[in-house]
C-alpha cells in the first residue's frame, strides 16, 4: 500500500532531535499518550527521508489500529516471512529499508518481532515504532531492546508550538529566545524581553489564557469552536478510561478510579499523601498506590520529588501532583470557565509552568520541588546541576511592589544563587534580594 502523506503537518521541535538519529542502526521509539502526535511525526520523518533522496519505495508504513495491518503482523510465526512482506510491498531486500509502525505495543509479542528482525537484519531494516502506554510497552518489552532502542516521549504542545498551531508564527519566533534555561544561562534577555511592544505582549497574554484552559493536545488546539474543544477534552480522557485503563491496569472498579483522578484534579500542586487520597476517594491505600502508578505510566499526570540536602529539616519523600495536560485535567472536572472567574487559577498556572519546564528538560528529574517541616516552600527548582539550584515560585500576579515571597528569601539563604525567578501573568520587571537577581518573568516567556 502507497503511504499517503497528509497535507499541512505541522512541525513539532522535538523532530529535528529524532532526525538525527535515523541514519543510525538502532530503532526509534516514539512513546507518548493517545493523540499527542506520533503518528504525525512518523509522517514528517517519512517526508523527511523522501525530501533528503530516501527512495519512497524503501520506506514501509504499518497502522496496528487497522485490522489488517495488524493480522498481517501479528499471525508471522516465522519472522523471516517478514522479509517477503516488504518485497510484495516493493522493498528491495538489497538496500536499506525503513520499517514505520505506529501503536506497536497492539502485537502480542512486539519485543520479539523487533528483536529478531533488528538482530537479523540490520542496517539494511531500520525500525520507527510508536507506543500509546510505556506501561504496556514494559510489559511487553521486558528487557530484551536493551542497547537497541533509542526512546523519545512525545507529549502534548508546548505554549510555542502552540502558537505555530494556531497560525502565530511571529509570536512563534518572538520567543524563541525565552526558553527557560536561557533565562538560567543568559544575561541579556533582558533587553530582548523589553523590546516586545504591547500589542504583542496583549496577544500573548491572551493565548496563555487560552492555553491554561485547553492545554496542548494538538487536535484540540486546531479546533476553533469551544463547545468542540470541550467535548474533544472529554472524549480524549473517556477513551483513555475505555481503552487504555480498563483493559491494561486491570481496573473492575472504574468509578472509584474516576473518582480518584477527580480528587486529584482538584488537588494539582498539592503534596501527594496517599492515606487522605484513600480516606478521600473510599480506595484503599495500596489501591491508590497502583493507580497512581498507572496515571504516571500512562501519561496522565506526573509526581514531581523533593529537593533536599538536609533530611531531619526538608521534606524527603513526599512529592506533589501534576497533570500532563492542563486540558486534560479541565475536561476531568468538566470546568473551562474563563480564568478570573476561577478560584484555581493559581494552581492551573503552576501546572501549566510544571508542564513548560517539564517540556524542556532532557532530564526531568532535574525539576524539583521544596518544603521545610516548618512550612516553607518554594513551587519548583531547577537544577542545571547538582549544586546549581534556581528556586521558581509562580504567582498569578506579582506586582513589582510586591515583598518577594517568604518561601524564596529562606531557600536563598540555605542555598545562595545568582539568579531566581517569579512567574506570573504580568509584566517582566526584576528586583534584588542580598545577592539575588530575582526575575519576575511573564508566564508565556518560560
Amino acid at each position: 500500500m502507497d503511504i499517503i502523506l497528509p497535507e499541512n503537518l505541522i512541525p513539532r521541535e522535538m523532530l529535528p532531535r529524532v532526525i538525527d538519529f535515523l541514519d543510525e542502526e538502532n530503532m526509534i521509539l516514539l512513546t507518548g499518550a493517545r493523540q499527542t502526535g506520533k503518528t504525525s511525526l512518523l509522517y514528517l520523518l517519512i517526508k523527511h527521508l523522501w525530501n533528503t533522496g530516501f527512495p519512497p519505495f524503501q520506506t514501509v508504513y504499518f497502522d496496528l489500529e487497522n485490522i489488517h495491518d495488524f493480522t498481517l503482523l501479528n499471525d508471522l510465526k516465522d519472522f523471516n516471512i517478514f522479509i517477503e512482506l516488504l518485497e510484495k510491498k516493493g522493498v528491495d531486500p538489497d538496500k536499506r529499508a525503513c520499517i514505520f509502525i505506529d501503536e506497536i505495543q497492539h502485537l502480542s509479542n512486539p519485543s520479539s518481532f523487533l528483536k529478531y528482525l533488528h538482530d537479523h537484519y540490520k542496517p539494511k531494516l531500520k525500525f520507527i515504532v510508536t507506543g500509546s502506554s510505556s506501561l504496556e510497552i514494559k510489559k511487553k518489552f521486558k528487557d530484551r531492546l536493551t542497547g537497541r532502542v533509542y526512546n523519545f516521549l512525545v507529549k502534548p504542545l508546548n505554549f510555542r508550538e502552540f502558537l505555530r498551531f494556531k497560525n502565530e508564527d511571529e509570536l512563534y519566533a518572538l520567543l524563541e529566545p525565552f526558553k527557560f534555561p536561557c533565562w538560567v544561562s543568559e544575561t541579556k534577555l533582558e533587553n530582548k524581553i523589553n523590546k516586545i511592544n504591547l500589542s504583542q505582549k496583549r496577544k500573548l497574554d491572551d493565548f496563555t489564557r487560552e492555553y491554561l484552559i485547553f492545554g496542548g493536545y494538538p487536535a484540540v488546539t486546531l479546533k476553533k469552536r469551544p463547545q468542540i474543544r470541550y467535548k474533544d477534552l472529554q472524549e480524549l480522557y473517556s477513551l483513555y478510561v475505555r481503552r487504555d485503563i480498563r483493559d491494561l491496569g486491570e481496573i473492575a472498579d472504574i468509578t472509584g478510579y474516576n473518582r480518584l483522578v477527580s480528587i486529584l484534579a482538584l488537588q494539582i500542586g498539592n503534596l501527594v499523601k496517599e492515606q487522605e487520597l484513600a480516606l478521600f476517594s473510599g480506595l484503599s491505600r495500596p489501591t491508590v498506590k497502583k493507580y497512581l502508578f498507572l496515571l504516571e505510566n500512562t501519561y496522565v499526570i506526573r509526581l514531581v520529588p523533593p529537593f533536599f540536602t538536609n533530611k531531619r529539616k526538608e521534606i524527603v519523600k513526599t512529592p506533589k501532583m501534576f497533570f500532563e495536560d492542563i486540558g486534560i485535567r479541565n475536561g476531568v472536572l468538566n470546568n473551562f470557565s474563563n480564568l478570573d472567574q476561577r478560584t484555581d487559577r493559581g494552581a492551573i498556572l503552576e501546572n501549566f509552568v510544571f508542564n513548560q519546564l517539564s517540556k524542556q528538560e532532557e532530564q526531568p528529574d532535574n525539576i524539583r520541588i521544596w518544603r521545610t517541616q516548618n512550612q516553607n516552600e518554594v513551587d519548583f527548582i531547577w537544577q542545571k546541576k547538582i549544586n546549581e539550584p534556581y528556586p521558581i515560585e509562580v504567582k498569578f500576579k506579582y506586582d513589582s511592589r510586591q515583598p518577594m515571597p517568604p518561601g524564596m528569601k529562606s531557600f536563598l539563604r540555605l542555598y545562595p544563587s545568582e539568579k531566581a525567578f517569579i512567574v506570573h501573568l504580568g509584566d517582566f520587571h526584576t528586583q534584588r534580594f542580598e545577592n539575588t537577581t530575582c526575575y519576575a518573568i511573564p508566564a508565556w516567556a518560560v
